[in-house]
């Protein structure tokens, strides 16, 4: 087990590869008790899969930020959002053959280092593993079907 690469000073619009990202808001009560579990037990554990390391980046965004990059990310319903997104080289988010953006969010997962750590070594390492095999992510086929909310666990408020 691993620990996975932090880039907490990248812009959203420098992010490259495949990536786990939290948007969230200074304002949110939800991500307010949820950003220091990210940052003090997610973010430092030596918990991850040896093949993610090297391949996958944590980061997370703020409201702002994100109001101005949604072409990247796009819609969420609400904070935090923890999405694992895939920036080809020059930034962009893949896109499946519909033109959305290839994402899986961690949606009705409990905020707690140790779910989101097995979210992350399941659903997304499946995914990059995917799309790292492949070769070249840019010329990745993704059927939309199997992955249009198949996946979909985004961490919701609840309340």
């Amino acid at each position: 087990m691993v620990r996975l690469k932090h880039d907490p000073e990248t812009s959203a619009r420098n992010l490259k590869g495949p990536c786990v990202v939290v948007i969230h808001a200074k304002w949110c009560s939800h991500c307010k008790e949820f950003l220091p579990i990210y940052k003090n037990e997610i973010v430092p554990s030596n918990s991850f899969d040896e093949e993610l390391k090297d391949l996958l980046t944590m980061t997370s965004i703020e409201d702002k930020e994100y109001s101005d990059a949604k072409e990247l990310f796009g819609e969420i319903d609400g904070y935090p959002t923890i999405r694992y997104i895939t920036f080809d080289e020059g930034g962009k988010p893949l896109k499946d053959n519909n033109g959305a953006i290839m994402k899986i969010d961690a949606e009705n997962i409990p905020r707690k280092a140790k779910d989101i750590t097995e979210w992350i070594n399941t659903v997304v390492k499946r995914d990059v593993q995917q799309k790292h095999k492949s070769g070249d992510s840019n010329k990745h086929k993704h059927n939309n079907n199997n992955n249009k909310h198949a996946h979909g666990m985004r961490m919701h408020g609840g309340g």
